[in-house]
């Protein structure tokens, strides 16, 4: 199962969208109420995916750059790194148990492409 959290099968990529580093690791997950699950964050060069393990099944939800107002990173003594991604003052999502590695690899990528975007974006209004 953990190398179907890593991949994002069955979502139509847009032209030129390129997969990047993935997050695995607990998920809180705050949709009208919290959820924890085994999951993954999967970034690309244009958007963020959200992989939730549920009795076997791996469910994609899509997570937007202009949705994403914030990402902090905390670390805890006895849990390590957790990544929070927010909506405004809104907590969306919180991914734990990840390495250290693997956490800068997708911050950079995240930035990187998150900056891009904006950038697009404001070139076309």
């Amino acid at each position: 199962m953990y190398n179907k959290l890593k991949h994002i099968e069955g979502v139509n990529l847009l032209p030129k969208e390129v997969v990047g580093p993935a997050l695995v690791g607990s998920v809180e997950y705050f949709n009208g109420e919290k959820s924890t699950y085994h999951g993954s964050l999967v970034a690309t060069t244009h958007r963020l995916f959200l992989n939730l393990e549920d009795h076997d099944l791996v469910c994609i939800e899509e997570i937007s750059f202009d949705q994403i107002t914030r990402v902090t990173v905390e670390e805890l003594l006895m849990v390590g790194h957790i990544l929070h991604i927010w909506e405004n003052d809104k907590l969306l999502i919180s991914v734990k148990s990840i390495s250290e590695g693997k956490l800068d690899k997708f911050l950079e990528f995240y930035y990187k492409y998150k900056a891009q975007h904006a950038a697009e974006k404001k070139a076309l209004a």
